[in-house]
């Protein structure tokens, strides 16, 4: 029996997402290899212009470090470094192109078969997931056992390598099956989201969401969605009152303290000021891997207990900065970890280790789906949610949360797209089914 070409890209799109989502470097890098290449000899590389250019010239400035031998600090583990933070782009390039040949190959039901798929197995694994920590907290509420308490959500990830990734994706998922009127989906969606307690994603998926329905709804459906919000914020007041209690401390004492301030704002602060500091670091930035990203962190040598202590490299401006927000040192004080004074943020490792270019190319990078705006629905609002939690991680280095979120924006655009193109006759037919 032959199997279709769409049947085939359907596959291997799902297995992709389920192998990528592990988290797990090795793995994820020979997943994006594998299925990466052999998109790329099947249908060769998107032509997109604002994509290549993107992907493609970071790439190019990350790979010319290794030419700059010139710098006090170039050595083998520089050299490793610039690496690193060029495979990661390469890789990101390579996993972009899959995503968008795949929605171009496969057709749209069966992308859309494929994510309810990929949502129903997360969200039965986050139901596993539930039941063994009541198994381990002898309670069905672990969320007010004492061992467990606002930590609960972090074991609740899904297939995900951690809570926080199971959030944000869920937050598209729950946007996703809001616009395509699915209301129970929708529903499971949000409930995941809340249970994951990631407390920072969730206040800023609110923000955007409150703003987002004061523009875009009328206000009949405005009372409705912001009764919701309300009624859900309540219920998890009850649910987690020690997860409410820290953002309130967040936002009235960290924020305003000049004695102990939140590391997050501290890092942008810190990255505001180098981006102003010379003429180089304004235009260039300090280079890939040198200032503020995952790959800095890893090499730096006290961010994973694995990365070998003789390959250590850690570039200037990030020791004097970033990495004194978050090391052995300052993780050694309790309760300090949390998202509130993590450094990461898309927008530190963008503008510091690329500077006004960096800047520039992200902006071709979101030109895209600015001018195609008018074929968006739910995009809409997946797109300023994603510019929301950019300020809360690498992301691009995780590769999971980018490759979600460019599968519904770019799902979003060929579906509207193809509505549009319709004649009315079809348009109606296709409205009626």
């Amino acid at each position: 029996m032959k199997v279709s070409k769409n049947r085939i890209c359907t596959i291997s799109l799902l297995v992709f997402f389920l192998i990528i989502s592990t988290g797990h470097v090795l793995i994820q890098i020979f997943c994006i290899l594998f299925f990466g290449i052999g998109m790329t000899i099947l249908k060769g590389i998107d032509r997109n212009k604002n994509f290549n250019i993107f992907y493609i010239f970071l790439i190019l400035i990350s790979l010319s470090q290794l030419f700059l031998i010139y710098k006090s600090d170039y050595s083998f583990n520089f050299i490793l470094n610039t690496m690193l933070i060029t495979l990661m782009w390469f890789l990101a390039y390579l996993a972009h192109n899959f995503i968008a040949n795949s929605v171009k190959l496969i057709t749209i039901g069966s992308i859309e078969k494929t994510l309810n798929i990929f949502f129903s197995l997360n969200v039965f694994l986050v139901i596993v997931e539930y039941i063994a920590v009541c198994f381990q907290a002898e309670s069905i509420f672990p969320f007010g056992v004492e061992r467990f308490g606002m930590s609960t959500g972090d074991y609740l990830k899904g297939f995900f390598v951690n809570s926080s990734v199971n959030m944000v994706i869920m937050a598209f998922f729950a946007t996703y099956y809001f616009f395509e009127k699915s209301s129970i989906k929708t529903t499971i969606s949000l409930i995941v989201m809340m249970l994951t307690t990631y407390m920072s994603g969730i206040i800023l998926a609110l923000l955007v969401l409150v703003i987002f329905v004061f523009f875009m709804f009328n206000f009949k459906n405005k009372i409705k969605i912001v009764f919701a919000i309300i009624v859900g914020i309540y219920v998890f007041s009850i649910i987690s009152p020690e997860n409410i209690d820290y953002v309130k401390q967040v936002l009235t004492e960290k924020i305003n303290s000049k004695t102990d301030p939140a590391r997050k704002i501290v890092s942008f602060e810190q990255t505001a000021s180098n981006f102003f500091s010379s003429p180089s670091s304004f235009l260039f930035g300090e280079g890939g891997g040198k200032f503020s990203s995952r790959t800095a962190y890893l090499t730096g040598g006290e961010y994973v207990s694995w990365y070998p202590k003789h390959l250590v490299y850690r570039g200037e401006k990030f020791e004097n900065n970033h990495f004194q927000l978050w090391n052995n040192k300052a993780l050694s004080i309790a309760f300090r970890d949390g998202t509130a004074n993590q450094p990461f943020s898309f927008y530190n490792k963008i503008i510091g280790e690329y500077g006004l270019l960096g800047i520039l190319l992200f902006l071709v990078y979101l030109s895209y789906f600015l001018k195609k705006m008018r074929y968006l629905t739910y995009g809409k609002l997946i797109l300023p949610l994603m510019l929301a939690f950019f300020l809360l991680d690498y992301w691009f280095e995780y590769f999971t949360v980018i490759l979600f979120f460019e599968l519904f924006m770019l799902l979003d655009i060929k579906k509207n797209k193809q509505f549009a193109d319709l004649n009315p006759g079809e348009k109606i037919k296709n409205y009626r089914a």
